[in-house]
């Protein structure tokens, strides 16, 4: 049957879509009325700490904070121009801005964000295009989370003495997020070599039966990722690039932020890439907006597990502040850009 003939999948309601969204927002919100509640003493002096505040150590925070994004954008571009798709890297780049603002402003966190910038990308390709462009946006989340699986599982053995201080059911999920992802990366060796294991019968029924759940996303999947197969070192270099260039600089970026409130012979480097590697992975848990409150509550556990010198819950919501800032300049990318529509599309 010809696509012109398809029925387009039925849309969510609005209040339904709204609705969900103020759900996410008081969830984030407890979250962080739940930090300052716990923070004692110590959170009600917020105003008079935040005088303390070295404001220089923000600067490059920013900065870095920006360069993360950029590589973000870079990635995803990576992925654009192998499939050959007509991008350049500034329309990457303020697509991906747009997306960040999305997944503040949408229900569905990250994942809201991402069905925005494929909107958006797909008004601007032919349709034959179409599918290749959308997926590259799936490719890009998807080393994205590599990247941050591996990274996790890398710092483990410098972090392990911060969880084992933490409170016993903060430690509890942050094993069970780093045993989610060593089976995020198992399941990404068994998708690139899903040739190999359909030789077993067993792998058949498993994945027929993922299939009947996800709407046959998983064989999509693979018959998409074999288009891949001659894009191994870019697949990498995405790969490498979501480990250094974005969340390695993640790390720095909180370190930096922490430095604004202690002296650096009192932070420990192990616990801060610890505390936003976890928090990060938390933050993928589609529950609040952009991830607000689940990455704070994992960020500051294991910061106040590190003995951090100052209140923990400073540097963690100023570290949110700066996210929450960026994500909403990516609104600014959305009201002045143009989004031409293709006429074949």
């Amino acid at each position: 049957m010809e696509r012109d003939n398809e029925k387009e999948p039925a849309r969510e309601p609005l209040y339904k879509a709204l609705l969900k969204t103020l759900l996410k927002t008081a969830v984030a919100a407890l979250i962080i009325y739940y930090l300052f509640r716990t923070g004692g003493d110590r959170a009600k002096d917020w105003a008079g700490r935040l005088q303390g505040l070295n404001w220089f150590w923000l600067i490059p925070a920013a900065i870095l904070y920006a360069f993360h994004i950029f590589v973000n954008a870079w990635r995803w571009h990576l992925l654009l121009t192998v499939r050959k798709i007509p991008c350049g890297l500034y329309e990457a780049c303020s697509l991906t801005m747009q997306s960040f603002f999305f997944s503040l402003a949408m229900p569905g966190g990250a994942i809201g964000g991402d069905v925005v910038r494929a909107g958006f990308l797909a008004r601007a390709l032919p349709r034959e295009k179409v599918f290749e462009g959308v997926f590259t946006i799936l490719m890009d989340r998807f080393t994205g989370m590599l990247g941050i699986f591996a990274l996790a599982l890398l710092s483990l053995p410098f972090i392990g003495r911060f969880i084992g201080a933490a409170d016993e059911l903060a430690g509890l999920f942050i094993w069970i997020l780093l045993a989610g992802s060593a089976a995020g990366l198992a399941g990404a060796f068994v998708v690139f070599r899903h040739r190999w294991f359909n030789r077993f019968s067993l792998y058949r029924k498993l994945r027929e039966l993922v299939d009947r759940f996800s709407g046959s996303m998983f064989s999509r999947m693979e018959e998409t990722l074999d288009e891949y197969q001659n894009a191994k070192r870019e697949i990498l270099v995405c790969v490498l690039a979501s480990i250094t260039g974005v969340n390695l600089v993640l790390a720095v970026v909180m370190y930096c932020v922490c430095l604004a409130f202690a002296p650096a012979s009192q932070i420990s480097i192990p616990a801060v890439l610890g505390a936003i590697t976890i928090g990060n992975i938390a933050g993928l848990i589609p529950a609040t907006p952009s991830g607000v409150g689940m990455r704070d509550y994992f960020v500051m556990t294991i910061l106040a597990a590190s003995s951090y010198p100052a209140d923990p819950l400073l540097p963690t919501i100023v570290m949110t502040l700066i996210i929450i800032g960026f994500n909403l300049a990516g609104g600014l990318f959305f009201l002045f850009s143009r989004h031409p529509k293709n006429r074949n599309t």
